[in-house]
């Protein structure tokens, strides 16, 4: 969904000319942007309710925001016809809410302007030219528009000619999240292809790092062997192999870099799960701002557009908190106590190995040491066999082999996400009595954000670093 912003003037002279002039900017709009254009602003009398009937006339589904409650809304109408005019455009919108902030005239009305700008891809405004008169006037917005560099088309309420604003320059694509999307008939449906993509993608670029030291690792081993208990002929094969394997474990993280598969898979990853918590967090939040926009604010867009398509599935607050409570946190603590289990598992199986093999070393180091010694001092020669095996091979063998024990450990990052997913539990556990026992939409709401900053913060983490 494209957003575009209004903002103008309560008096207008010449509203059917206004009605017109918003009419061909919205066609135009709706001709060069690659998506559905959906009207914003507020439903004030004057400008606001002829850009809202202009969407109406054109086609266009609309978003409202209010600086107060209706009641409290009604009272800065003069004009009852306004008012009712004002009411059906609120009751006919896709979505109305009351901006966040409760704040007092003209304060409020300073809010929904900066929302709406936050909001907007582009801005109409039908403005007089002349400087701000007061909070939230559209001289004001005007001006903050250009300080955000939102592209805008200025409407002289005078001559109704229409221009950009001085330094507006207007992009193509806002998100890069809408790029490659598969067709699907539902935010659900869109959830699960991508859910299935980003899977069928995954670069396992983590194996590649691992095959990497793997290689490098048994080139050594097989050297030493080749050292050790062949021939003069064979050790040169043996330099030769382990030149060759050393060059391969060197080349399979630039081979895994020039797939270039992690990039597709990154971005699928990271949509299919902010569309897994939208799924879940949308209700009671509001498709404006949805939980997991306080991480990923560069997502807006696709964010806002995939939130406003779930109004129609609302369930009321009272029914999404206990939906969240066993579709969200219940299935997530599932999900952490399986991962970080397995993760665990594998951190001791390496760990142990590890272990053995470095008191094994130090074992094999001091005896050699220690035979030797005997040896030197009765005179007595060490047996060939022993020599090769205990003294020369095993303890080269065995540092290697902790070693790569120890990046195993490190490269799949089992003992960070086995504490990490620990810690999920534990404070999941936590949290979820206080969803539980939320009373109001507003408490509930409060606590979802919370909950899914906590769900989404190794995704952003984990975005970033991929990215680099």
């Amino acid at each position: 969904m494209w957003f575009i912003g209004f903002a103008g003037h309560r008096r207008i002279t010449e509203p059917a000319t206004l009605k017109a002039v918003i009419l061909r900017e919205l066609e135009t709009f709706a001709a060069d942007l690659n998506g559905e254009v959906v009207g914003l602003s507020s439903a004030a009398a004057g400008a606001d309710l002829v850009f809202l009937e202009a969407c109406a006339e054109a086609g266009l589904r609309t978003v409202v925001l209010l600086p107060f409650g209706r009641e409290r809304f009604a009272e800065d109408f003069e004009n009852p016809e306004d008012w009712k005019r004002a009411a059906a455009l609120m009751d006919a919108a896709l979505w109305c809410e009351v901006a966040s902030g409760n704040e007092e005239a003209p304060a409020a009305y300073h809010v929904v302007s900066r929302q709406i700008l936050d909001i907007a891809d582009r801005m109409i405004f039908a403005w007089n030219g002349q400087p701000p008169k007061g909070l939230g006037g559209t001289g004001e917005t005007v001006a903050e528009a250009a300080k955000w560099e939102v592209p805008s088309r200025i409407i002289d309420t005078a001559s109704f000619k229409v221009s950009w604003q001085a330094g507006a320059s207007p992009g193509q694509t806002p998100c890069r999240s809408f790029d490659d999307l598969p067709a699907a008939r539902s935010i659900r449906g869109l959830f699960r292809k991508l859910d299935l993509r980003a899977v069928t993608r995954a670069p396992k670029s983590r194996w590649f790092a691992a095959g990497s030291m793997s290689v490098n690792h048994l080139a050594t081993f097989i050297e030493a062997a080749l050292l050790i208990f062949l021939t003069t002929a064979a050790k040169e094969v043996g330099a030769a192999l382990k030149f060759v394997l050393a060059m391969i474990a060197a080349g399979l993280p630039w081979v895994g870099a020039r797939l270039r598969l992690q990039e597709g898979w990154v971005r699928d990853r990271v949509r299919a799960e902010l569309l897994r918590s939208l799924l879940y967090s949308h209700d009671p939040a509001s498709p404006l701002r949805p939980p997991a926009l306080d991480l990923f604010e560069q997502e807006g867009p696709f964010l806002r557009s995939a939130a406003l398509q779930l109004v129609g599935r609302r369930l009321g607050w009272e029914r999404a908190r206990d939906r969240y409570l066993t579709l969200r946190i219940d299935d997530q603590m599932r999900f952490f106590e399986k991962q970080g289990g397995r993760a665990e598992r594998k951190m001791k199986f390496f760990g142990k190995l590890f272990w053995v093999a470095s008191v094994g070393a130090v074992i094999f180091t001091g005896g050699t040491v220690f035979l030797k010694l005997y040896a030197a001092l009765t005179g007595k020669p060490i047996q060939e066999d022993w020599e090769k095996w205990g003294i020369e091979f095993i303890p080269m063998l065995l540092p290697g082999i902790a070693a790569w024990s120890l990046a195993m450990i490190s490269v799949f990052e089992f003992k960070r996400r086995a504490g990490l997913y620990r810690q999920l539990v534990q404070t999941l556990a936590r949290l979820r009595p206080k969803l539980e026992e939320a009373k109001c939409a507003s408490a509930a709401e409060q606590m979802i954000r919370q909950i899914e900053r906590l769900l989404l913060n190794e995704l952003w983490e984990w975005q970033g670093s991929r990215k680099k």
